[in-house]
């Protein structure tokens, strides 16, 4: 399962914190894209709807929050097959990171299930790490600053 450790999702509560000082009426995003050379077939479309469609029903929070979001496929262009992004709730730093690590958890079953694909997922313009053990997370804070 993408969970944060808590040392990593306490540096992550005061990174947004200081960035908009306990404000988050700024949106934050998930943004997901998933390429290779052949287009997904019809199985693998329809595994992925299920998977969209029961994380979309089962979402375990009492407020409401926006149903993950995938793209028209309808062209295949680019070598891209699978796209999307996903508001996410600005309630709380805590909110918003227990709901971007639901939908990590979503995006992990996508991808593992979408065989040889090239995927990006960001959180706004910070890249997400795929662990093949625990799927998609946020960085470390050492990852974090090589990426910048």
């Amino acid at each position: 399962m993408s969970k944060l450790l808590n040392d990593e999702i306490t540096l992550w509560k005061f990174r947004i914190k200081l960035d908009f000082k306990g404000d988050l009426t700024m949106a934050f995003s998930l943004y997901y894209e998933a390429k290779r050379k052949s287009p997904l077939t019809e199985q693998e479309k329809a595994i992925i709807k299920e998977i969209s469609e029961k994380y979309c029903s089962e979402i375990p929070f009492k407020q409401k929050v926006e149903d993950f979001c995938i793209y028209d496929d309808s062209e295949y262009k680019d070598n891209i097959i699978f796209s999307g992004a996903t508001k996410l709730p600005g309630n709380s730093p805590e909110i918003l990171f227990n709901v971007a690590n639901y939908y990590l958890e979503c995006l992990t079953e996508i991808t593992h299930n979408s065989t040889n694909a090239k995927w990006s997922v960001t959180f706004d313009d910070v890249e997400l790490i795929f662990d093949l053990n625990n799927g998609w997370r946020f960085p470390t804070d050492e990852e974090y600053k090589e990426q910048n």
